[in-house]
């Protein structure tokens, strides 16, 4: 069995009616076994659990059932999601997988049950096993599917695998309003190789033909294939419909039906701000979501903090050259390694990071001949290393000899301070002076900075600046 917890997102419309716990189950035969290999989808509403402090929760029971009442299989998956993501027309998916080795009826059962308060739901569906090989599978339709590279094993947000297709699929499947584009996928199953025909044709809730596409033809090679495809449906209008496949496979004709509905442009958007809050939450979201480009420039950053034997891994060339997919897993293993609580769904470690480097490369960049992001700059790296803003900040313009300077000072945890100078009046500031190990400073600050200025800022830090700089040669004074 397989399950993991997916997101999705939509809103609230007048024709597509909101999200409720719902079990739907795809079948399809494995020849070598010859037995129902079932793929099913609990769909869990997030309106069915209270926030409790910053969190939503909730245990999710899942039974199948034979014919003769008997529990084949059972398991409790304990979920949770942040408070912010509990909004109206947002879910949770369940994928699991199992075989039924002999013909009949089965039940699938899921129950969940509010953490907060108790309180349960529960849905169910029924399922016929195969008494002997079909034909044709079930139609299963998705939002999106793609054919996963050698040895990309990694899924993107809300992403279901079955061999090398990648899918995103629902119960209650909603299409997404402004580009609506429906995938579709059966399996074919023949101990000969086949010739099949394909046609495929939208209904509405009614029953009657709005859209069909011609038949195509398709060569089926020994043991079975795939048909899939994506049809573009701009233009259709909101509300729910059916798409029905006709496969024909000599004088025989196999129709499958499967519904789906379309979103309205309301729904659309609030998927789209819902992927982009899901995206920032886990790792496998953040960095699935980057092109290659942006994956390097991600990497680039972790000089900040990794070892120079994790980066050589990732920057490793010839035969050891990280592909993409390999590129999206080194990132997520390391941020995993440092996730501080691997209870929730969020990396807090990698979102404040990334935050900090962001603004870095917003206030820090350098222009010019010289120029460079913020995170590159000294005040940019101390602020993404310390995870952001200091807790004080000291501001000084030019005064006499002494170069307009600023101090900063975190709190949080050991006390470090970090004195940065404006040596040409430019908007450089270079790093001067620090109690921080890893950033070592310049020896001779006391004389660039001037005696007065440095007595100044060891009386803004409370600190005797001229004790703790041994070797200056103005190390003399008292402050």
């Amino acid at each position: 069995m397989l399950s993991s917890l997916l997101t999705g997102l939509v809103a609230l419309s007048t024709i597509v009616a909101p999200p409720k716990l719902a079990v739907h189950a795809v079948r399809f035969y494995s020849p070598v076994a010859g037995q129902t290999s079932v793929l099913a989808f609990v769909q869990v509403p997030y309106s069915l659990a209270e926030v409790a402090g910053d969190r939503v929760a909730w245990k999710t029971t899942i039974q199948v059932q034979d014919g003769n009442g008997m529990t084949i299989y059972r398991e409790e998956l304990w979920r949770g999601a942040p408070a912010v993501m509990k909004q109206p027309g947002a879910y949770g998916i369940e994928p699991l997988q199992f075989a039924l080795t002999t013909g009949g009826k089965y039940t699938i059962m899921a129950t969940v049950q509010d953490s907060a308060t108790g309180k349960t739901a529960s849905a169910q569906t029924t399922v016929d096993a195969y008494g002997s090989m079909p034909m044709v599978s079930d139609l299963l339709l998705a939002s999106s599917m793609r054919v996963a590279a050698e040895g990309d094993t990694a899924m993107a947000p809300g992403e279901v695998g079955r061999g090398k297709l990648r899918f995103v699929t629902a119960p209650e499947l909603v299409l997404n309003g402004l580009s609506p584009a429906l995938s579709f996928l059966v399996e074919v199953y023949s101990q000969k190789a086949v010739d099949v025909s394909t046609a495929l044709e939208v209904r509405d809730s009614a029953g009657a033909s709005i859209y069909s596409i011609p038949a195509f033809d398709q060569q089926i090679g020994e043991g079975g294939g795939v048909i899939r495809g994506t049809v573009p449906l701009d233009g259709l209008p909101e509300g729910g419909y059916v798409l029905r496949s006709t496969v024909t496979i000599g004088s025989q004709k196999i129709e499958r039906d499967a519904r789906f509905w379309v979103g309205s442009l309301e729904e659309a958007l609030a998927r789209e701000a819902g992927n982009r809050v899901a995206d920032q939450l886990t790792d496998e979201g953040y960095f699935g979501s980057l092109s290659e480009d942006q994956l390097d420039r991600a990497a680039d950053a972790l000089e900040l903090i990794a070892s120079n034997r994790e980066r050589s891994v990732y920057k490793a060339s010839g035969e050891g050259r990280l592909s993409l997919a390999a590129k999206r897993k080194f990132l997520v293993d390391f941020w995993a390694q440092r996730d501080p609580d691997k209870s929730t769904e969020a990396n807090e470690e990698r979102i404040n990071f990334y935050q900090a480097i962001d603004y870095a490369n917003t206030a820090f960049a350098e222009t010019g001949r010289s120029s460079r992001p913020g995170w590159k700059t000294d005040r940019g790296r101390v602020w993404a290393r310390n995870g952001g803003a200091p807790s004080e900040v000291r501001s000084q313009p030019q005064s006499g000899r002494a170069p307009p300077y600023e101090i900063w000072r975190y709190t949080r945890g050991r006390m470090r301070y970090y004195v940065f100078a404006d040596r040409n009046n430019l908007g450089a500031f270079t790093l001067m002076k620090s109690n921080d190990l890893k950033e070592p400073g310049n020896a001779a600050w006391i004389e660039i900075m001037t005696p007065e200025a440095v007595r100044d800022i060891g009386q803004f830090l409370g600190i005797n600046l001229f004790e703790t700089s041994p070797g200056s040669l103005l190390n003399t004074g008292t402050p």
